[in-house]
């Protein structure tokens, strides 16, 4: 009865494990054609190169505000955004439009399917990221639970006594 029990435990466990490797989504490159693949590549040598243009612009002042570890990122941001030339930041607004107006034009070129594949695909994402910050917090008590039940074998096993050799 309990080799019953265990095998079925056992193959229940590889048919849900194997359901759950079928239902994971598509990757990027199967969601999106290659024109959106490519449009999406150079999306990203644009930022390439609006950043490297930006830092070129950057005096050895605003370099060493960046490099200073001792600000938090929104501290170092805060201060450079003070020490900015009008230029600059004329810069920085061209590229976040371009930036906008590439990104319009590419969600434009998205079907309902891709769409709602890639909502999906964001909400999977985001639950996989929750589950995995829940575990490593051990917000849901594993932890706790887990070293009561080590606590709990510790006082078992030094509570049994050995038994006397006649």
């Amino acid at each position: 009865m309990i080799k019953n029990k265990a095998l079925f435990l056992l193959l229940s466990l590889i048919v849900f494990w194997c359901e759950g490797l079928m239902a994971q989504l598509p990757s990027v490159d199967k969601i999106y054609t290659p024109n959106q693949l490519e449009m999406i590549e150079s999306q990203k040598n644009l930022v390439k190169q609006n950043r490297e243009a930006f830092r070129n612009s950057l005096s050895e002042e605003q370099k060493n505000i960046l490099k200073n570890n001792s600000l938090s990122l929104k501290e170092r941001q805060q201060e450079l955004m003070k020490t900015l030339s009008s230029s600059q930041k004329e810069v920085l607004k061209g590229n976040r439009e371009s930036l906008r107006r590439l990104k319009d034009d590419f969600t434009k070129t998205l079907t309902e399917k891709q769409k709602s594949t890639l909502k999906q695909r964001k909400h999977h994402l985001r639950d996989r990221r929750n589950k995995l910050k829940d575990y490593k917090s051990g917000f849901d008590g594993r932890r706790e639970k887990l070293k009561e039940k080590k606590q709990n074998f510790k006082e078992r096993t030094k509570n049994i006594k050995p038994k006397p050799k006649p």
